[in-house]
Parts: structure tokens; C-alpha cells; sequence
């Protein structure tokens, strides 16, 4: 009986197989938010002075060649779907320990730049709240729907998928019309869009394309789909490449054509953090700026739900298997079934976006710190896992395990030096205290370190 049931659940997994490459490609690029761009234009350009698309350029390359590692990794671990087991697996557990203590500030920041992205747009349509007590209310909002377990996240999701795609398109149809109408440039072939030599400085250019490296994050989402997907091996490599490839075409074009149509915004914004709003007002619809206010506050609260409630769990496995105080972070509440006092650290982390109500890029730059390391690491894997490990070494071979991980192993390198320094002063110091901590959990390095289940 017991075999008959085995055979019946391994039929049924072989079912689940239905998944292909159009599908996985609509739903990562619908996961990346093709609309996110746009509350970027203010800040980027105000940084960059005016190069908001060679800034995605930029991160473009660098993370097309960071595809093209993770491509090779998905081929090598179908299944596996992090920069964490990568790295366990092909470099080592304790620097793979690292990875995964870097991806968890990742965790933590993400849902505080989406609380700040809340309380600035609101604010801006109903300005009697201040920024920080939309703040307050969004992590209020956010730690109850968790703490609870109001299944409230797939409904913002199935809006999320769709809402963000509409609001670009139309976006873009304006931006051409109004620049073809003769307003902005007069004109769709503009090379200042993209470079302008009296304003031009490599170093911002660096810092804006770093912290542009979140836009990014996620193309890797599919990967989770591997045991639903037909032929994973083939099929989920080409689906990030795709995503990726994708998602910078649409982010670059997107970007030129709001230079296109406001050339001058560096010298005229007013508020770059939330400039979108202006851009809108510029182009002549300003009606569009309630709606991309809905649409952003309904994914940040849809990515704070998921982010928040990742988080929670994480903290609660690791509690379980005594990584980290099993007393506090192991405890679920009795009533609700959630894991409450995790959520409440989640909750308080969050409000650190208090903080930096002046200051969006920083708080982008912590998110990219994480987010960069990763891609940096995933780089790395592919050297490790095939020319050394594997001694991959034919003509092909140096090109593709070598030449090319390393190329984007510099660029996410030099991405990475050029973040704020708040950024750079976070990060590290979050290193440290991973090293600290792992030093602590393997006695000096002497044993292997606990598994962590991201």
C-alpha cells in the first residue's frame, strides 16, 4: 500500500511538470514590476546629473553577465535556488554561511525602503499625514496582517502583476506623444539622454548604477518554479537570462524617454525623491499620479507582507534549531498560529525607515549592498564550481567559466565600492558580526557551520 501511494505521489509530482518558457518569462518580469523605474528618474538623475539611463546601462551589464553565472548554476543545481547554496555548494559552508547572513539584511532593509516609499507618495496626496506617520501606519498595517495571518498578500499580488504593467504602457505612450507633440526634446533621437559631457562624472555614474542594481532584484525569482517547470535544466537558465535581458531593455528605454521629455528636470525638480509626481504634472497627466501612488503603495505593502513574513519564518527555523535563541525567536503564538515576536522585531526593524525620510538613496544603497554581494558571490561560484572544481578548461570553457564571471565579478566589485558610505558602513558591519557570529557557532572555524534554510 505504502509503495502504491510512493508511485501515485511521484506520478503526481511528474504532473506538476507543466511549466515553459513564455510562462516563467511573463511571470519574472511581471514579478520585477516593469513600473518601478519610474519613482527612480528624481533621484538617479539628481545624483548622476541627468544620466539616469547610462546609469541602467551600466547595471544592465553588469547584471545581464551575473545572469549569465546564474544561468550556469541554475544548469548545475536545478533545484537549488539562492545565492546561499550556491556558494555552500561550491565554494564552501562558511563562506556559503556568509552569503546567507548577507542575503538576510537583504530580508530585513528590503520592507524599510517600501515603508519609506509608502509615506513619501501618500504624503504627497494627502499631505495633513506627515511622511513619518504614513510610515507608522503602513508598519502598523503590515505587522497586524502578519501577526494575525490575514491572507491578505495574494489579493494585493494578483493586483500587482497586472496594475504596474497597464500604468507603464500608458506611461510610455504619453511620454512619446507628448516629445513627438514637440515637447521636451522635440524629439525621440536625443543623445543627451544619455550622456552630456558638461555633467558627466564617473564616480555618480557608479553610485547611481549601484543603487539601480535593486531595480534587479528578483529576476532570479522563477527559479523556485524548477520542480513545476518541463526540462528544468534547459528551460529555467534561458528564463533568467531572458528575464534579466528583458527587464534592462524595458528599464533603459523607459528611462530615455523620461529624459526625453523633461531634459531639464535636474535643474527644475523640486522634491527628487518623488519626482515621478512632477514628471507626470510636466507631461500633462497628472491624473496618472493617483494611480501610480495606489500602484506603489500596493506593492510596497505586497512586498512588505512577503518580505516581513520571510523574515519571521526565517528567524523562527533558525530559532528552532537553537542557531539563535530558541525562547524568543522559536516561540509562535498560541492563538494565531504566527511566529508574533518575530514579526514585532520585523516591525521595529522597519521603522528604521524613520530615518531616512530625507534620504531614499541611502536607504536604496543598504538594500544594494546585500543584493550586490550576491551577485558578486554567484560570479564566483561559477570560477569555483567549474574551471577549478570541475577543471572545465577547454578553449569554450575560459571564456565561459572564467573570462566572463570574472569581467562581472569587476563590475558588481567597482557597483559595490561605489555605494554611499552609510551603505558601506551597514554592510560591513554586518559582515563583521557574521564572521563574529560564525567564529562563535563553528568554535574558531573548526566545524562546519549549521545549515541556514533561505
Amino acid at each position: 500500500m505504502e509503495e502504491k501511494m510512493n508511485v501515485t505521489q511521484t506520478e503526481n509530482q511528474e504532473l506538476k511538470r507543466v511549466l515553459k518558457l513564455p510562462t516563467l518569462v511573463c511571470q519574472g518580469l511581471a514579478y520585477l514590476c516593469p513600473a518601478c523605474v519610474l519613482m527612480y528618474f528624481g533621484i538617479i538623475n539628481q545624483l548622476t546629473g541627468g544620466h539616469f539611463p547610462l546609469a541602467l546601462v551600466v547595471a544592465g551589464i553588469a547584471m545581464v553577465l551575473t545572469a549569465m553565472s546564474y544561468a550556469k548554476m541554475c544548469r548545475r543545481y536545478p533545484v537549488a535556488g539562492s545565492v546561499y547554496s550556491y556558494v555552500s555548494k561550491s565554494i564552501g559552508p562558511k563562506l556559503g554561511f556568509l552569503a546567507g547572513w548577507t542575503m538576510m539584511l537583504d530580508y530585513f532593509l528590503l520592507p524599510m525602503t517600501c515603508y519609506l516609499g509608502c509615506g513619501l507618495y501618500l504624503n504627497i496626496m494627502i499631505p495633513i499625514i506627515p511622511v513619518w506617520g504614513w510610515i507608522v501606519i503602513a508598519v502598523l498595517f503590515v505587522g497586524v496582517c502578519n501577526y494575525v495571518g490575514v491572507g491578505i498578500a495574494a489579493f494585493i499580488n494578483n493586483i500587482n502583476v497586472i496594475a504596474p504593467i497597464l500604468a507603464i504602457v500608458v506611461t510610455v505612450i504619453c511620454m512619446i506623444k507628448f516629445v513627438l507633440g514637440g515637447g521636451g526634446a522635440g524629439t525621440l533621437l536625443y543623445a543627451e539622454a544619455f550622456y552630456n559631457a558638461d555633467t558627466f562624472n564617473a564616480g555618480t555614474l557608479m553610485t547611481g548604477a549601484a543603487i539601480m542594481a535593486i531595480v534587479f532584484v528578483g529576476f532570479d525569482s522563477v527559479t523556485t518554479y524548477s520542480e513545476e517547470t518541463v526540462n528544468p535544466e534547459k528551460t529555467m537558465p534561458k528564463a533568467v537570462l531572458i528575464i534579466c535581458i528583458g527587464a534592462a531593455i524595458e528599464f533603459i528605454i523607459v528611462a530615455y524617454l523620461m529624459n526625453c521629455s523633461w531634459p531639464t528636470a535636474v535643474g527644475e525638480m523640486t522634491n527628487p525623491d518623488t519626482a515621478i509626481t512632477e514628471f507626470n504634472a510636466y507631461i500633462g497627466i497628472a491624473w496618472m499620479n493617483g494611480i501610480f501612488v495606489a500602484i506603489n503603495t500596493l506593492a510596497s505593502l505586497g512586498c512588505c507582507i512577503a518580505g516581513q513574513g520571510a523574515t519571521a519564518r526565517i528567524l523562527l527555523g533558525m530559532g528552532r534549531d537553537g542557531f539563535i535563541p530558541k525562547k524568543f525567536f522559536g516561540y509562535v503564538h498560541p492563538r494565531f498560529k504566527t511566529p508574533s515576536r518575530n514579526i514585532l522585531l520585523s516591525m521595529a526593524i522597519g521603522l528604521t525607515a524613520l530615518l531616512f525620510q530625507d534620504s531614499l538613496t541611502n536607504a536604496m544603497s543598504l538594500v544594494s549592498f546585500g543584493a550586490i554581494t550576491g551577485f558578486i558571490l554567484t560570479n564566483a561560484c561559477v570560477i569555483f564550481r567549474f574551471w577549478i572544481r570541475d577543471k572545465e578548461r577547454s578553449g569554450a570553457a575560459i571564456i565561459k567559466y572564467m573570462i566572463l564571471p570574472i569581467i562581472a565579478a569587476a563590475v558588481c566589485v567597482y557597483l559595490w565600492f561605489s555605494l554611499t558610505t552609510t551603505a558601506k558602513i551597514v554592510g560591513f558591519s554586518w559582515l563583521a558580526l557574521g564572521v563574529v557570529f560564525l567564529a562563535i557557532k563553528t568554535k574558531g572555524f573548526k566545524e562546519l557551520p549549521p545549515e541556514m534554510n533561505l
